[in-house]
């Protein structure tokens, strides 16, 4: 019986092991069967985030583009003129008579709700008193007489005649004259510029160049021709600005523009870099840029990933900008689907023109305006300056084909051509209103601009800069102007010989710029003591390095002693302000000797200056400078003589430099 249980038993045991086995089979081809599927779900993850990735970071190809294509009326004119002829403006009798008569047959317009100001558009009692001053106290022949006070020309580009301002700078000795392009926006026209224009080619100072100005008429604004068919975007109207300038003699120039104009002064510098010499806007935004979306999203959870704190407030709370962007881009929706059916009713009536245009100019100037009965309008500018606009656009009949912009710019045809995903390496500069409608932090400007060298941060103004605050933005232009030459003054390769580093080359054939923009040449310390230093305000070494700069200066100034420091962000990423923040640090600190704008010390874009230094006295493991703060004593004659590393505090460096400094006061 035993054996019998025994044999069960065992029996029974073999048939446990059997479906162990079986199961321990089963088990190993489930866990492979799951190895397999995580591999290829793995594999197709990865596959994905590079796929990803490509499309985020690979550049689109720049487009084709034809440089003479025509635009004006069939059959092509293969002897269009290419002369340049002077152009008079006109408010003609028969323009004006027309123009008064609507004013003053024009329907009773209907009262606004209590207490609304400009919330739901501009306020019809305020329109009443600009109308009554259109018909009966604008003084058309004076205005004619002063919008003709600039030179006017007209020319012929691809078949579209081109009007355009051009006021030329007579020569001064020690000034050079640098051509300016100068583009206006909707609903804008080369009126605006009036004001800025005197500030801009009278001798400055602080600079050593004046410009010269053209301001063209975009085609279909004011007195510029329009297109005859569809197609003409803000590429087209670049490609003509581009051929303007090159009629003029201009080969490599600035641009400045904001707005409309920022598209095609951007796509400018995009497509013709060999041309534009620098890129100054005063609303830098990329509003196509794949990037810019996902990062505005991701900074409003985080914000400090995209915008500094102390202008957070001019991009998030996100809600807030985005009911304004709703509130006040209904014109663009209307202009950039159907802009001639409302074209007509612009056309028609002079008091539809003044409202529609009018409004923008208050609510884009200031949105606190909304709720003033007047808007502030005449606050912010004067009658003739609105009016002279509004006449313009009156006598030339040109609302309809300056709105068709837009239609030609938020269509399938333009938006493919991903032109704001194109990299532009052209120095590029802007200036930001406190009340632009729309803002761009710098984080994602520079996914566009390579060299986006800074932004002016302004605490009032909107977007008509230049009729509003001319004075800030010439400044602003100047201080650019400034910087994009210093840009071009580090891309020339420096090539020294052994005899030049060590005596045909002093400091004094360098220039540099200080924190304000402007060009600065080192002749001017000619027998005088040097410490030149690189410095960072967020280093370990800033608090003392910074104290006892200042001390060395306050205690041997009187000898000839001049300290020089130039701010740089290479190391750890310790100087990452700009102009304005490293000047409010200094201010902070009481630094009392020269600090000039921020730099490269190594590499491809490193400032000449200090190339020059690096091989003049290379450093023990090697020439490159190692950190902030590297320090180079240069003499009364312009050589660098001594060279000391991070670690050494300017304290200890008081009987180095007295060696020099005595010499100097003896001498």
């Amino acid at each position: 019986m035993a054996k019998k249980r025994n044999s069960k038993s065992k029996s029974e045991d073999d048939s446990y092991i059997s479906t162990s086995s079986h199961s321990i089979s089963s088990d190993e081809s489930n866990s492979d069967y799951l190895r397999t599927i995580f591999i290829v779900l793995a594999v197709l993850c990865g596959l994905l985030s590079y796929y990803t990735y490509q499309c985020l970071t690979t550049p689109p190809p720049l487009p084709e583009i034809n440089l003479y294509q025509w635009w004006g009326q069939y059959p092509i004119d293969r002897k269009a003129e290419n002369t340049i002829k002077p152009f008079k403006i006109e408010f003609s009798n028969t323009v004006v008579k027309d123009l008064k008569e609507r004013l003053f047959h024009r329907r009773p317009l209907v009262e606004p709700l209590i207490n609304t100001g400009f919330s739901y558009g501009l306020n019809n009692n305020f329109l009443v008193q600009v109308l009554d001053y259109w018909h009966n106290q604008y003084n058309f022949k004076e205005r004619e007489n002063y919008l003709n006070s600039y030179q006017h020309y007209k020319t012929n580009i691809q078949g579209l005649d081109i009007h355009y301002m051009h006021i030329k700078t007579k020569s001064t000795p020690g000034v050079e004259v640098l051509p300016l392009l100068m583009l206006h926006g909707w609903p804008g026209s080369f009126r605006e510029f009036y004001d800025i224009i005197p500030k801009l080619v009278t001798p400055n100072p602080k600079h050593e160049f004046v410009f010269e100005i053209i301001v063209p008429s975009l085609p279909g604004f004011g007195y510029s021709q329009a297109p005859a068919r569809p197609g003409f975007g803000p590429l087209e109207a670049a490609i003509v600005m581009r051929n303007l300038m090159r009629r003029l003699g201009h080969e490599r120039y600035y641009v400045q523009g904001g707005d409309a104009s920022h598209g095609i002064g951007s796509i400018m510098a995009t497509v013709f870099p060999g041309d534009v010499l620098g890129f100054h806007t005063n609303m830098p935004i990329v509003p196509f840029h794949i990037l810019g979306p996902i990062l505005t999203v991701l900074g409003s959870v985080w914000p400090r990933l995209v915008i500094e704190p102390q202008y957070e407030y001019r991009m998030y709370p996100l809600h807030y900008h985005f009911y304004r962007y709703l509130e006040e881009t209904g014109y663009l929706h209307i202009q950039a689907t159907k802009p001639d059916t409302v074209g007509i009713a612009l056309t028609d009536s002079p008091a539809g023109l003044a409202a529609y245009i009018l409004e923008k100019y208050s609510t884009w100037t200031n949105p606190e305006f909304n709720m003033i009965v007047d808007g502030r309008l005449l606050e912010k500018y004067q009658p003739t300056q609105l009016l002279d606009i509004l006449t313009i656009y009156w006598a030339t009949n040109s609302i309809t084909t300056s709105m068709r912009l837009y239609a030609e710019t938020f269509n399938t045809r333009h938006l493919s051509l991903k032109l704001d995903n194109i990299p532009t390496d052209v120095p590029t500069w802007g200036i930001k209103f406190k009340h632009e409608l729309f803002f761009t932090p710098d984080f994602i400007l520079r996914c566009k601009y390579r060299n986006y060298l800074q932004s002016t941060y302004v605490t009032e103004g909107g977007q008509f800069a230049a009729l509003e605050m001319p004075e800030t933005l010439a400044k602003d232009i100047f201080q650019a102007v400034a910087a994009f030459r210093t840009f071009w003054i580090k891309q020339q390769p420096l090539t020294l010989t052994s005899e030049e580093s060590t005596t045909k080359r002093t400091i004094y054939d360098f220039s540099v710029t200080d924190l304000n923009g402007n060009v600065v040449k080192l002749e001017k310390y000619r027998g005088q003591v040097l410490l030149i230093v690189n410095v960072a305000s967020q280093c370990g070494l800033t608090e003392t390095n910074y104290y006892e700069l200042n001390e060395l200066h306050d205690k041997y100034a009187k000898l000839g002693l001049r300290i020089l420091a130039f701010p740089c962000n290479q190391f750890g990423g310790q100087e990452p302000g700009t102009s304005t923040d490293i000047m409010k640090f200094t201010k902070h600190k009481g630094v009392m000797f020269d600090v000039f704008s921020k730099i490269n010390v190594n590499g491809e874009y490193a400032h000449p200056l200090f190339e020059f230094l690096k091989s003049a006295l290379p450093g023990t493991l090697g020439d490159f400078i190692k950190w902030n703060f590297t320090k180079f004593v240069v003499d009364r004659s312009g050589v660098p003589v001594e060279r000391f590393s991070p670690s050494t505090n300017p304290s200890e460096l008081e009987e180095h430099l007295l060696k020099y400094l005595r010499h100097y006061a003896q001498k």
